[in-house]
């Protein structure tokens, strides 16, 4: 483990007598953590501050430390890392506010303190963090007052405030900590640093990040990849209704909008997504206290009926798990050791008036059932129940249950007591049955994920093709265009493999009608244009053309159509297209700022903006993650022969978002493209792409 995050040396340089300031704060705590390491307050004046020998600079240390955390004004905070720096010390943890956060003469601070910190090759957290926590080691450089226990659970947190409810909570929740780091702006040290070095931490099981942003999605990306040692992680992305798809010109853009992006990552790299503080905290208690979940089958011990319906809804409802169907033996035995059961099912109903060694008995039957995967206690404060004799007898069991076990003592007052017998047992306690459902669902989709095959995506082998796309590009570039025109979007498409009807692009009416009939009735006719996105808004697509009459006259609908709608736009003519016949899907991907391209699917058409519909995966996705994207929407029951029909062309769909894929990584310069509708036939027949937008970055 890193020095910085274990120090033996710390320096405050801001240190203070005054323990309501800042710097004074921070001495006050590190030698209330009992900090047995080398403590070096620094405050011009000298002396003892709060009985600790001072020095007047940090150059008067003379030698280099593991930590120094610097709490003086923010125009002075360069020249200490001046003085840092000179010394040898690696790394600076900065809780002082008044950077960009403040405006641009903050913004120009923090560039200058950047600058100063590169120079000497000094590491920072911050400026603006709430600071740095290691209880085993006895460490405490933050705002907050007491140290959580010592445990397994490590968080990062780029909020200050938010990082010390996860500091009060894991107190009351008897959660023990192993380090807490906290960002603040994050002009240096983020979440990509310390993820492969808390994946490293012997002492840490379970990671939890809170995010507002990511300033380095790639770097992020890369890091969590490359780990050796895999370990949960829970992020708690807030944040997820900001409107970051309103420039988006494609309609998957628009749809999915920058948030989303996050769940196609974490979905990539296994990382668990809590949507709110209370699933955020209900997670890292699960992944402290307990070790994978083998199989998905939970039993349910309560003793009260409505708690017992409430956790079997809850079941029902939850992903990845199912109650658990009860062998014979298991509720023969049942009957015979618990003489309170109120009926052999699962949730089983030991009754309000159930005895400790009931629940006991209850608890030996059922995990030694093999259907059995994870098991739920429920308890209702009855006045005849006693809740504490239960949970010291669950927590005597501990280790003798080889499941993953949640406990749930619905209730407030009554309950206190033998919840924190549980918290100081390390079993995990949530206080409605829905949470503690929620909790083993969680658990079973992390070992499902983690379990699950990694096929590295079956990309095409394609020639020429970026040479193909490089010209396309370069002739957009040399007229002024980030969108390139449908027809340009087609080549594009037709330089990688993706298949595409039979076209021509015409300029007269005539020649609408000697190029439809070469093509062969009937033909789709749309608008060339790099001016108009959505054709059929006006009026620029007409579809079903069967003869020459037809053609001549729908060319002539069209531009007469686009004139009125789009006066200021360039018309360039009309594409013909073989009319090509199957269900309809889109495909597409947009290009994030942060993470890079994502692939979208769903139904195409009408149907993208009426359901609203779409799967998302990054363009760097397994075989599995294609086959999930695939799988999960609404258009793969369509497409897999629903109530009956005949079966689509799924594996034609699945080689065009290998060659989508393809078309991202290899072209850069492409932000979006959209293939809306691509026309899916009968399994064995392929599929076409009929529509193209493209845009440049």
């Amino acid at each position: 483990m890193s020095d910085f995050l274990s120090p033996k040396s710390v320096a405050i340089i801001g240190a203070s007598t005054d323990e309501t300031k800042l710097g004074g704060m921070l001495l006050k705590n590190m030698i209330t953590a009992k900090f047995d390491g080398e403590l070096y307050p620094v405050n011009p004046k000298g002396g003892l501050i709060q009985g600790v020998k001072a020095y007047t600079s940090f150059d008067e240390i003379g030698k280099a430390v593991d930590l120094a955390v610097i709490a003086v004004k923010a125009p002075f905070v360069a020249e200490e890392i001046e003085k840092v720096g000179k010394s040898g010390t690696k790394y600076v943890s900065i809780l002082t506010a008044g950077f960009k956060e403040a405006g641009p003469e903050g913004e120009k601070l923090e560039e200058e303190l950047k600058a100063t910190a590169k120079k000497y090759g000094v590491r920072i957290f911050g400026p603006n963090s709430f600071g740095i926590m290691n209880p085993k080691g006895k460490v405490n450089t933050t705002f907050a007052y007491l140290l959580p226990r010592v445990g397994n659970v490590s968080v990062m947190s780029q909020s200050g405030a938010f990082g010390s409810s996860i500091i009060d909570w894991a107190i009351g929740q008897k959660i023990g900590f192993s380090k807490f780091i906290t960002y603040g702006n994050k002009c240096d040290m983020s979440e990509a640093d310390m993820v492969p070095i808390l994946c490293e931490d012997p002492d840490t099981k379970v990671i939890g990040m809170y995010i507002e942003g990511v300033d380095n999605g790639r770097e992020l990306l890369e890091s969590m990849q490359n780990v050796k040692t895999k370990k949960p992680i829970v992020a708690f992305k807030s944040g997820r209704t900001a409107a970051g798809s309103a420039a988006a010109s494609s309609h998957t853009g628009s749809l999915a909008g920058a948030d989303s992006v996050y769940d196609v990552i974490f979905e990539k790299l296994n990382v668990y997504r809590a949507m709110d503080a209370d699933e955020f905290f209900d997670a890292l208690s699960v992944f402290s206290t307990c070790s994978d979940m083998k199989k998905d089958g939970i039993a349910i011990i309560t003793n009260a009926g409505g708690l017992g319906v409430m956790s079997a809804d809850a079941t029902f409802d939850a992903p990845h798990i199912g109650a658990a169907k009860l062998k014979e033996e298991t509720l023969k035995e049942l009957v015979d050791r618990v003489p309170t059961i109120a009926g052999l099912t699962n949730p089983i109903d030991v009754r309000g008036d159930a005895k400790p060694e009931y629940f006991k008995h209850a608890i030996e039957a059922v995990i030694k059932d093999p259907s059995v995967g994870g098991l739920v206690i429920m308890g209702s404060p009855l006045d005849f129940a006693d809740l504490e004799a239960i949970a010291e007898m669950i927590v005597e069991m501990r280790d003798d249950i080889p499941v993953p076990t949640t406990v749930c003592f619905a209730g407030g007052y009554k309950c206190e007591k033998a919840l924190n017998i549980l918290r100081e047992g390390l079993i995990p306690t949530f206080p409605t049955p829905d949470r503690a459902v929620r909790a083993l669902s969680i658990l079973r989709g992390y070992t499902l994920r983690k379990e699950a095959a990694a096929t590295p995506l079956k990309m095409p082998k394609i020639s020429g093709g970026r040479d193909a796309v490089k010209k396309i590009i370069a002739k957009a570039e040399g007229e002024g265009r980030k969108a390139l025109t449908e027809a340009e979007g087609k080549q594009i498409f037709k330089a990688y493999g993706v298949p595409i009807p039979g076209e021509a692009s015409v300029k007269t009416a005539e020649e609408a009608v000697k190029e439809s009939s070469k093509i062969g009735y009937p033909v789709v006719m749309k608008i060339l244009s790099p001016d108009i996105a959505h054709k059929t808004d006006v009026g620029g697509v007409v579809v079903g053309v069967k003869n020459d009459a037809e053609a001549k006259a729908a060319f002539d609908k069209i531009m007469a159509s686009c004139k009125k709608a789009k006066p200021e736009a360039r018309l360039d003519g009309v594409s013909i297209q073989q009319m090509v016949s199957g269900e309809e899907v889109i495909l597409s991907m947009i290009r994030d700022v942060q993470f890079g391209p994502v692939v979208s699917f769903g139904l195409g058409g009408i149907f993208v903006e009426i359901l609203g519909e779409i799967s998302q995966s990054h363009a760097t996705m397994t075989e599995e993650q294609m086959d999930g994207m695939v799988s999960s929407t609404k258009a793969y029951r369509l497409l897999s022969g629903a109530r009956g029909a005949e079966p689509s062309d799924i594996d034609a769909i699945k080689d065009a978002i290998r060659r989508i894929a393809l078309i991202a990584l290899e072209n850069p310069e492409i932000h979006e493209l959209e293939i809306n509708p691509v026309i899916v036939g009968k399994k064995g027949k392929g599929c076409w792409a009929v529509d193209a937008l493209c845009t440049l970055n």
